[in-house]
């Protein structure tokens, strides 16, 4: 057992650890059998707690603060969402309307040309007024999405800083991280607890003959895996520790305690919140504020009105704004879905589903819920 334990890390027979555990340690028992009533050992417990408590109440603060913005976020997307759509069959229709003016005006004056000079210039200028009209929804349209996709950005970023303030709290619980080290001879390794904690990571990095002690360890019960972490960083410092009574029952109280459970959870989320990786969705949403990056295809709008006021050919005024209705009438059959509104909706449902995720998180982290 000796020298199973104190090479844990580099172990080459699983086989022979798992055996030792089951000749040591009858598993089943330890998880149906109550803990002892050890006096001294429960109010260390309790001073815990309270530290605990006290602690976190800055988490509580700064995890209410997020959510209730996160939910606002939310409800904002959502909102965008429906106006941009709103505002883009809208846009779409006006466009349709004065553009299709556009072109039968100017086509119209090409015929007059030949026969009435003066009213072909002035259905002429009239019909560029409607392709100017065309052009205004065009650029509402556009300006009016990038300061919406901007708003967003704004409150998505306040969001990841609100975040970051969690996690940050948590990762500075230090005083009450080291009252838990104090209640054992040589405290609990962080890379054992990490090893049990995180079996993914530990299954590509170790040899394929370590897997299995990976797999049988992670698959057992939350307390079983407190108990088993604190009883091998403590056998590794020390094997003569598992012929001691009072350690191995001050381990296994421990390991059945509400404070550790609480301490094993903080141990596996205060670094890695299940944030989901919107890095993405970020950088899209941040090159699709800006009026600059505007869709090629708004181009030949964009051209419209120059074309009347330098004098080009009225032809090229006619398929220009012919592009312009063939567009539009391409957004209203898609009932006026974009790409920007196609990736709010996508960023609406990844931040629900890391909302749940993370108040999952901050359930299991709370000691008010035990209250």
């Amino acid at each position: 057992m000796k020298d199973i334990i104190s090479h844990f890390s580099d172990s080459k027979d699983e086989q022979e650890f798992l055996e030792v555990i089951k000749e040591y340690f009858d598993l089943e028992k330890f998880e149906v059998e109550p803990p002892t009533k050890n006096s001294k050992l429960s109010k260390s417990f309790e001073e815990l707690y309270v530290q605990y408590c006290a602690s976190f109440s800055l988490v509580s603060q700064k995890t209410e603060k997020w959510a209730s913005h996160r939910r606002l976020l939310i409800k904002a997307v959502d909102s965008a969402v429906a106006t941009l759509i709103k505002i883009k069959l809208y846009s779409s229709r006006s466009k349709i309307t004065f553009s299709a003016i556009d072109v039968l005006g100017t086509s119209a004056s090409l015929v007059l040309e030949r026969f009435q000079k003066n009213w072909a210039t002035t259905l002429l200028y009239t019909s560029a007024g409607f392709g100017c009209l065309s052009f205004i929804c065009s650029m509402f349209d556009i300006t009016k999405t990038s300061f919406i996709m901007e708003e967003i950005l704004k409150e998505l970023r306040k969001d990841s800083e609100y975040l970051s303030e969690i996690q940050e709290t948590l990762q500075k619980m230090y005083e009450f991280d080291r009252n838990v080290q104090k209640l054992f001879p040589h405290g609990i390794d962080a890379r054992v607890v990490k090893l049990i904690q995180e079996p993914y990571t530990a299954r590509k990095s170790k040899p394929e003959s370590y897997k299995r002690v990976i797999n049988v360890l992670s698959e057992t019960s939350d307390r079983m895996q407190i108990f088993l972490s604190v009883l091998i960083s403590n056998l590794r410092a020390d094997p003569n520790l598992l012929d001691d009574k009072e350690f191995m029952t001050n381990v296994k109280d421990f390991a059945k305690s509400c404070i550790a459970e609480k301490w094993w959870n903080r141990m596996k989320h205060q670094g890695m919140l299940p944030i989901s990786q919107k890095s993405r969705l970020f950088t899209y949403l941040n090159s699709l504020s800006r009026i600059e990056s505007m869709p090629i295809r708004t181009f030949p709008l964009l051209s419209t009105p120059v074309w009347h006021l330098n004098g080009f050919p009225t032809v090229g005024a006619i398929f220009m704004n012919s592009l312009v209705v063939f567009d539009s009438y391409c957004d209203l059959i898609q009932n006026g879905k974009t790409r920007e509104a196609d990736l709010l909706q996508e960023l609406h449902q990844t931040l629900e589903v890391e909302y749940k995720k993370i108040m999952d998180v901050y359930q299991q982290l709370t000691p008010y819920a035990d209250e």
